[in-house]
């Protein structure tokens, strides 16, 4: 067998060698082994995964037998025919051919396992046969491709805009400076934007002069293999792996050190501590709207050809985050309208059952309410729009560290016009409006409504719309001054957490109420503008009923009842009345098949008035349908 053994290591020293690269020499290298004569480990990519993954030189031996092998065949089978009973190249074989103490199996914490750089296939006599990944020899080759597991999955993130509130340069600092100390680091960007952390990542990188290798939320099993297969991507290639929060087991590679700065993003606590690795929390604030403008800009160029002022609305009124402009630019909106509709298109659906949109198509013209309350909703809708700018002051916003959102009480009785000043309002802004559905935000559970409001508050639909709070004195109501047992004082506890959770929320609030009186003196004075809302008078409820009409019917029957609605006018109602009203009577007509006419508008707001109790006889309807206008 010796002789056999001699005779094919002449044959292969006397093969032709390869190219001159290291896998030739490490070719040599082996076949010198074979004459016992090995010279050790020179410098070469080979030398550089030894150091990298702290291989010993038995380690580093197995390595270099199991590459050449691979791409050898003959030379693959003379060493294998070492093992007489397995006829595979096995620890045993490597040990004794590079002169090791003699061994049958690898050390159970050998990095070549840990790392899945080599697989044991056990033997029947406790010898294993040793299989190189596919992912170590090409590396070995100079091929810098990914793991087979992580191919399609991760990919480098390339350069991109970076924003000038994100702490780019002192976080670098800190990592680079504990780098030299032998620290290790794990970051995390704190930000619910995925796309703003990505690009916070990539930015990063490039300061530490590392690429960094992003992995998308759930397009890898977060467990502890595909972890390790991660982070050994990592070492191989020098780049820093990127995950999101809920993958954050990616971040804990089982039984060996990850790599020295890894990255997690994603809006909350990291769950678990990593072993001999450092925390660093980076919390991205949003774009601000200068930011937002610029972003708009780079995601699409055509909104630079929008009208004056369109864009920079856009950016001023909807505070929305770099995913999202990026996600609406992509709709190609032709329009700021078309853009502002794409974003609130991005958060709808986000609040479950404790909100619902309402429809914004009115505007100011068919608001009808006497001059001063229009003026005073317009000074609103102004400090929704402006308000911005006010608090990217550092001088205002440090004089109000709270209520910098913008809350409005809209008072007055049932159908005077609230719930439609807050669609002109939203409308005008160009918000989504989201009437809170307290049904489902109060519960009698101690508790309950404070969480249940602070959920809405904090969701990312609410914070980029109009909230809507109907009937705002169920929620707010004076707290019990005398209080005699514990569902008084839970009932006050619950107050003050409702008053603390609206003064802190930065977004636009609008109340309504038909009983103010009712309403906690300490949360009305938190309130930026408190409106009265009247019932309209003669005139104004002409012009409603007109405009009721003129909707409604078509233009010759308008026309026939114009010079007549200031008669009807004459009754006292409400505007939700008044158009209620017309709208039974335009049914009535055509389930009668005849022409409106003012009588007939006249008995629907009897009927109208009968709901509230308020009645209006039959004699009081002709006496107001004859007299003189």
């Amino acid at each position: 067998m010796s002789g056999r053994r001699n005779a094919t290591a002449e044959r292969v020293r006397a093969a032709p060698p390869p190219a001159a690269d290291e896998r030739t020499l490490q070719r040599e290298r082996v076949v010198a082994a074979i004459d016992g004569d090995a010279p050790p480990l020179a410098a070469g990519r080979l030398a550089q995964l030894s150091e990298r993954f702290g291989l010993d030189a038995f380690e580093s031996d197995v390595l270099a037998v199991l590459w050449v092998g691979a791409f050898d065949p003959e030379l693959r089978a003379q060493l294998a025919s070492r093992e007489h009973f397995a006829g595979q190249i096995t620890v045993r074989v490597v040990a004794a051919l590079f002169g090791h103490a003699p061994r049958v199996r690898l050390p159970s914490e050998s990095p070549l396992l840990l790392w899945q750089m080599v697989q044991e296939h056990p033997l029947i006599d406790g010898t294993a046969a040793l299989v190189i990944d596919a992912a170590i020899i090409a590396w070995l080759e100079g091929e810098h491709e990914l793991d087979r597991s992580l191919a399609g999955r991760a990919q480098l993130l390339p350069a991109a805009i970076e924003l000038a509130q994100w702490p780019l340069d002192a976080t670098a600092r800190q990592l680079l400076d504990g780098l030299q100390r032998g620290l290790r680091w794990r970051v995390h960007v704190v930000a619910g934007d995925a796309l703003a952390a990505r690009w916070f990542a990539a930015a990063l990188g490039e300061r530490l002069r590392l690429p960094v290798l992003d992995v998308p939320q759930g397009s890898l099993p977060a467990d502890t293999d595909t972890a390790v297969r991660l982070h050994r991507q990592a070492f191989l290639d020098h780049c820093i792996p990127c995950v999101a929060l809920d993958d954050a087991a990616l971040s804990r590679p089982a039984g060996v050190l990850p790599f020295a700065v890894q990255i997690v993003h994603g809006d909350g606590p990291l769950a678990l501590p990593v072993p001999g690795v450092q925390d660093l929390a980076c919390r991205l604030s949003p774009p601000d709207a200068a930011e937002r403008e610029r972003l708009w800009r780079h995601w699409w160029p055509p909104c630079a050809a929008w009208p004056a002022g369109d864009l920079a609305d856009l950016a001023l009124c909807h505070d929305a985050g770099v995913d999202d402009i990026a996600g609406a630019a992509g709709t190609a909106p032709s329009s700021a309208r078309e853009a502002a509709q794409a974003l609130r298109e991005r958060t709808r659906g986000d609040l479950g059952p404790l909100a619902r949109r309402i429809d914004c198509s009115f505007q100011w013209d068919d608001l009808v309410l006497p001059a001063p309350v229009h003026e005073r909703l317009k000074e609103i809708a102004f400090e929704a729009r402006e308000r911005v700018r006010v608090w990217a002051d550092p001088a205002a916003a440090r004089l109000f560290p709270y209520g910098r959102g913008l809350v409005a009480l809209f008072a007055g009785a049932p159908g005077t016009g609230k719930t439609m000043a807050a669609q002109v309002i939203a409308g005008d802004l160009g918000l989504d409006l989201l009437a809170v559905d307290l049904s489902a935000v109060v519960s009698k559970w101690v508790g309950e409504t404070a969480q249940h409001l602070q959920q809405l508050l904090s969701s990312r639909a609410a914070q980029r719309s109009v909230l809507f709070f109907d009937e705002a004195d169920a929620l707010y109501a004076k707290r019990v001054e005398e209080v005699r047992d514990a569902q008084d004082r839970f009932a006050n506890l619950d107050s003050s957490h409702l008053m603390t959770a609206l003064e802190s929320y930065p977004g636009i609030v609008l109340l309504a109420s038909n009983l103010k009186a009712n309403i906690d003196g300490a949360f009305l004075r938190r309130i930026r503008h408190v409106v009265d809302f009247p019932k309209p008078g003669a005139d104004a409820r002409e012009r409603i009923w007109r405009q009721s009409v003129q909707a409604l019917f078509t233009p010759a029957q308008s026309r026939r009842l114009d010079a007549e609605l200031p008669r009807i006018a004459r009754a006292e109602a409400t505007g939700a009345v008044i158009k209620n009203a017309a709208l039974s009577a335009l049914f009535a007509a055509r389930h009668a098949r005849c022409e409106p006419s003012l009588r007939l508008l006249g008995e629907m707001l009897a009927r109208e008035l009968a709901k509230e109790g308020a009645g209006l006889s039959e004699r009081d309807l002709r006496a107001l349908l004859e007299g003189a206008p």
